[in-house]
């Protein structure tokens, strides 16, 4: 029969839980590191998405649209969510709206006091087909 130290009992009884442990520690913090790199990621993908969005909104011909796309991109400058470079993004999507602004507003002025700006709105009405539905 072998018998072991009281000492070396004692180790292996209350070091493998402890090391048990430590290990379910350590395996928790390297997920939880893991998590919030995702999330950080996750959460840079959806405002670049926006930023997009807010971007083509802003230069649309439909002025209700482009005043939403550019509300829009300045709520998201003024926002926590970004960090420099993506307001870099912001800040060249409302210069090319400025930009485009001012050349129409240049353009109107050049033709002279007596032109009229009219906005073209075509309306395409679906007619039923011979014999059915829309």
């Amino acid at each position: 029969m072998v018998t072991l130290p009281i000492w070396a009992v004692y180790v292996v009884s209350i070091g493998s839980p402890v090391l048990a442990f430590l290990g379910v520690l350590l395996a928790q913090w390297i997920m939880r590191r893991g998590h919030v790199e995702l999330e950080a990621r996750s959460k840079r993908e959806e405002v670049m998405r926006t930023i997009r969005w807010a971007a083509e909104l802003a230069v649309s011909d439909d002025e209700g649209r482009s005043t939403l796309g550019v509300a829009e991109l300045n709520a998201l400058n003024d926002s926590d969510l970004l960090d420099d470079s993506q307001r870099l993004f912001i800040d060249a999507a409302l210069e090319n709206v400025i930009h485009e602004v001012a050349e129409a507003l240049t353009e109107i002025e050049s033709m002279g006091r007596d032109t009229e700006v009219v906005e073209d709105v075509s309306v395409v009405i679906p007619t039923p087909a011979a014999g059915g539905d829309l």
